[in-house]
Parts: C-alpha cells; structure tokens; sequence
C-alpha cells in the first residue's frame, strides 16, 4: 500500500508497476544488507550498548532516506527497517530504549496532525461517529469463521471484541493522501475522529471483554448457536465422576501433569491421571488433552453451572492453579465458595503469587496455597549454589536433556 500509494491519483499500469517494483527493490536490498552486513556491524558496536542505539536509529534513518531517494515514502522505508532489525537479538534493548524517543515523536506527529485539521461540521462528525459504529460493529465477521472451525463461542467472540478499533496506521496512510491531494482535509478528519472514538471504546471493550461476551454468547445461543458446552457433553461431562479436578488449565497446570505421568512407576501414574479432569475453554489444550487420554470438559469455570454439570460435587480434591492476576470473570477466593457450595467437604488448593493473599486464602479455609514462585526460588537456588561450587557444565548438560524429553502439553 506505501509503495503504490504516491501513484493512485493517476492510477496507470506503468507507473504503479514501477513503484511495486521499488518497493521489492527497496525490501530485498534490506533484507539482503541486514543479513550480511548489519550481524558484522552489530557484533562490532555490541560491547556498547548505545553504539548498539545509535546504529539501530542510523539504519532506519538510512532505509528510510533510501525509500524517500528511490521516489517512495519514507514510512515504507522506516517499517522495513524495523521489521529487519526485530531479527537480531539486540531488538529487545533498542526497543526498550526508543520508547522515549518513539513516544516524543509520536507526539508530535498528533500535534502535527492536530494543526492540520479544522473544527469539524457537525455531519463530518456524524460521517465519523457512523464509521465508529460500523468499524465496532463489522468486527462480528470474525465470529462465524472462528465458529466454523470448533473453536466454541467464547473464543470466537474475544478476537472479535478485540479487534473493535482503527489502527494508528490509517492515520499515516490517510495523511499521505492528504500530501498527495488523494483525499480531501474532511476525510483525514474522519479517519482521526474514528480512530480517537474507536480506542476509548475498545479500551473499555477489551478491559471488560469477559462480561460483554457472556452477553453475547448467550445472545448467540439464543439464535440457535451451540457451544462446546451444548447439553449433549454437559450430560457426558455430568456422568464423569472424578476425585481430582483441575479449574483452568495453564503452563503450571501442564507441568504439574507432566510431573503426575511420570513420577513412580507406569501402573501408578496411569492410575492417577485417570482420576483427573480438566476443566478449560481453550479448545486447543482439550484437544492435547484428549490425545493424551486425559479426561477433560469444555466450559468457563467463572460460571457455578459449569462447576456443578462437571460433578463437582463428587470431587475429593479441586485445585485452582491459576492466579487472580490471569483469571478473567472470577477468582480463586470465588471458585473455592463455588466448590464448597456444591461439595462442603472436598480440599482445595488454591493459587498466587502474593503472600499475603496466600495467607488470606488461609484464613478463608483453604486447605493449601500453591506460590509459584517461592518453589522455583528455592530449586534456582540450589542450582545456583551447586554451579558456584563445581561449574554449570553439568548442570547445563542435564538441564538440556531434560528439557529436550520433556513432552507437555503446554510447553
């Protein structure tokens, strides 16, 4: 789109071939440059880390200098030479340092556009308010394609609420418009406009996305839709009567089953894991699940029915391995309410990494409080005392083959 935009107000053949053939010039040269010749230079500079700085801003200034040479934009030159830079192992630092930098010009670069735009008539805003609707709204598409591919409805309709907003990108492309007299002062007006309304409301969209696809979920089940939840598993899950239930299935989740299908002998861990069920929404991890004959139910566990149509009330044991920072539509202080509602006598185990919300839970009545991070803290530290004393070649050597035959379902 940049490197044929300068050439739509006359859109022949000749020249918009020429500027597709710049623009592959521009990206191969790049690409081949960013190869062969910036690994040697950054490798150069590495030993100091604002040489590493200075010559990531002297690239994109020298890619950007280059487009605007060859008769393209010079945006078309700068993304290409943040998208050869993310490559190198240095991206993360020239980030982290550009951020000021970014934000100041990007602040001016509003400013700028700001100066540009006049007041605008009342139907420039109702054009612009009509466009924020429809942008918001049009997002649905997602829905139906999502579906169609079994994924369930909550993760159908997320990506959907997720995506309600303009990129900042329309603005770069409508403003070069505005330079090369494609579209008129109004339009730029528009896209601003739409793009300012559309980001306050997705902000809002996205920070309550959970409550607002509840909504819709249930306004699609209403057409006929069905979940990955619909009667039919319900009544399989409700014949599933396991003493170990899992709410939530995340990375210390996988570990922790990886550790159950491989500690004691075979006879043992089959045994065990066959006590086991999975309560998660993510379609792709019951699928793993599944593959490795874990029992498993669709559903989201901030809903009590949900609890209560995978027989929670038979459970022995219901554990919550993720922390309230990622749980989204309850907590663990909620579900562990919701389990001893249905099944007075059942332990549970809850999750944080806060101590003084553990020994809230404590006093709450759980009947244990996993913390993540005191456990790796203190296998990190005997490594660490471990490699102080003898050298990490051993160590490492382990550590290496135990991560390569290590098969989770979430690795």
């Amino acid at each position: 789109m940049l490197a044929v935009q300068p050439n739509l107000l006359n859109p022949n053949l000749v020249p918009l071939l020429g500027s597709l053939w710049r623009g592959a010039v521009l990206v191969v040269g790049g690409f081949a440059l960013s190869k062969y010749v910036l690994p040697y230079l950054f490798r150069t500079v590495a030993k100091a880390p604002e040489l590493v700085l200075v010559s990531a801003l002297g690239w994109c200034f020298f890619l950007a200098g280059a487009a605007s040479l060859i008769g393209l934009s010079r945006e078309m030159g700068a993304l290409i030479a943040g998208v050869s830079l993310s490559t190198f192992p240095y991206n993360v630092d020239v980030v982290a340092k550009t951020v000021s930098i970014r934000d100041f010009f990007v602040t001016l670069f509003f400013v700028a556009l700001g100066m540009q735009i006049t007041i605008p008539s009342l139907p420039v805003l109702e054009l612009a308010l009509a466009a924020s609707i429809f942008v918001i709204v049009s997002r649905v598409v997602v829905v139906p394609i999502l579906y169609a591919l079994r994924l369930g409805l909550r993760t159908s309709i997320v990506p959907a609420i997720n995506l309600a907003q303009v990129s900042e990108f329309s603005i770069v492309i409508a403003s070069l418009g505005v330079t090369f007299h494609q579209i008129g002062q109004d339009v730029l007006t528009v896209v601003i406009v739409t793009f300012a309304v559309t980001s306050v409301v997705s902000t809002y969209m996205i920070n309550y996305s959970h409550p607002i696809q509840k909504l819709l979920a249930a306004a699609f089940k209403a057409v006929g839709l069905k979940d990955l939840d619909s009667s039919a598993i319900r009544e399989e899950a409700a014949a599933i009567h396991q003493p170990v239930i899992f709410l939530g299935f995340f990375r210390d989740t996988s570990s922790i089953l990886y550790e159950f299908e491989h500690e004691g002998s075979a006879v043992e861990s089959r045994q065990f894991i066959e006590k086991i069920l999975v309560i998660d929404f993510n379609p792709t991890v019951l699928r793993e699940l599944r593959r490795k004959s874990i029992k498993c139910v669709y559903g989201d566990i901030a809903h009590a029915d949900t609890l209560r149509h995978a027989g929670v009330e038979h459970a022995q044991l219901v554990v919550s391995s993720i922390t309230d920072d990622v749980l989204r539509g309850t907590s663990n202080l909620r579900l562990m309410n919701s389990v001893h509602t249905n099944a007075p006598n059942a332990r549970m185990v809850l999750t944080t990494d806060h101590i003084p919300q553990a020994l809230s839970f404590y006093e709450e009545g759980a009947d244990f409080v996993f913390i993540p991070r005191l456990y790796s803290a203190a296998a990190c530290a005997r490594i660490l005392r471990k490699g102080l004393a003898g050298g990490f070649e051993e160590i490492r050597s382990q550590a290496i083959d135990h991560l390569s035959q290590r098969q989770e379902v979430l690795a």
